[in-house]
């Protein structure tokens, strides 16, 4: 009887060690079924997102290169009126400068020795004196000197300036640039990028591998979901954070068009009122030495508009009848009006 039940001690030992392994082998049987079975699916999954990244991507590289050319081409635009608006009106100051100075040469052996009219005659070369600071065509200079930040056409100068950080050239600018964190360009940028901690393109990234804890791909990898249950979960979330993709650019885009849209018209606003500016103040010049003359000689002199065109029906400013020796330089057309373009919408 001794032997009987030690053979069955060892009997039943060697059927308790089988299951034990059975029970092993069956725990692991799932994931390596899973893995086995559906690697294909797993794969196809990560070449879904791939896919998409890529396209979103394509589209998002077509969009930069179009809205970075259409701000380089609208800053190089408005440069090159201001600088044709400034050659035009610098020529306009030589013009005058010389001729008025011709004409100062032509009068003072007239008046230099007429007790009565020697002061009138100083007072007209004092006037014309593009040098003085405080004289008629002196502040006609200064309004028209690009380097002075106070003058009219250095208020243009300066918001056309795209380094100047208050400028409206700068804040259309900062408004396309990627590595200004507070710019619509850079969250754009963020938003279809998978290396960002806090994209929807990455969040779709992690959601789309197994090598994720929190991706659904990762669970069934391992056999702690079913196949059904990943495909579910995916699926909504393939469609939330592609919506989040799709609605975040949205507002991005919009955002720089806005400022794109915005910029244009203020710079617009503000070359009328340059153009308005200088015109007035060219008149306001003209006129004072005109009549300053006509208290000399009894003659004033004659001009057209410079940057503006002439109201319908007028024949030009005149001060005083027109003298056969009045200056009265060729006007010339301001740059015009740019339409300028637009941020392409998504």
């Amino acid at each position: 009887m001794g032997r009987n039940d030690q053979r069955k001690g060892f009997i039943r030992k060697g059927l308790m060690l089988a299951l034990s392994f059975l029970l092993v082998m069956v725990a692991f049987l799932p994931a390596g079924s899973a893995q086995a079975a559906d690697s294909k699916w797993i794969n196809a999954v990560w070449t879904k997102y791939k896919n998409y990244n890529s396209t979103v991507n394509a589209s998002y590289n077509t969009y930069m290169t179009k809205l970075i050319k259409d701000y380089n081409t609208y800053y190089k635009s408005q440069n090159d009126r201001l600088a044709e608006l400034e050659r035009i009106v610098l020529e306009d100051q030589k013009k005058w400068n010389e001729k008025l100075a011709a004409d100062l040469a032509e009068l003072k052996p007239q008046y230099e020795n007429n007790d009565d009219l020697r002061f009138e005659l100083r007072q007209y070369e004092r006037e014309i004196n593009p040098n003085s600071l405080s004289s008629q065509m002196g502040v006609y200079v200064r309004a028209a000197n690009r380097h002075s930040l106070s003058s009219t056409m250095g208020l243009f100068a300066r918001e056309l300036n795209e380094n100047s950080l208050s400028s409206y050239m700068y804040e259309y600018k900062k408004a396309t640039n990627i590595n200004s964190l507070s710019s619509p360009a850079y969250g754009l940028h963020k938003t279809v990028t998978d290396t960002y901690l806090s994209s929807p393109m990455y969040a779709l990234m992690k959601s789309s591998s197994t090598s994720y804890i929190s991706s659904p791909i990762y669970a069934y990898s391992r056999g702690r979901i079913s196949k059904a249950n990943a495909q579910k979960q995916y699926a909504k979330l393939f469609a939330q954070y592609t919506a989040q993709i799709s609605q975040d650019s949205a507002t991005y885009k919009q955002q720089i068009a806005s400022t794109s849209q915005s910029v244009q018209q203020k710079v617009e606003a503000l070359y009328q009122d340059t153009i308005r500016q200088l015109e007035n103040q060219r008149n306001n010049t003209l006129q004072a030495i005109s009549d300053q003359r006509k208290k000399l000689t009894g003659e004033g002199l004659t001009w057209e508009p410079l940057l503006l065109a002439p109201v319908e029906g007028s024949t030009g400013t005149s001060a005083g009848s027109q003298a056969g020796n009045s200056t009265n330089p060729s006007a010339e057309k301001a740059p015009a009006a740019s339409q300028g373009t637009t941020a392409q919408q998504p």
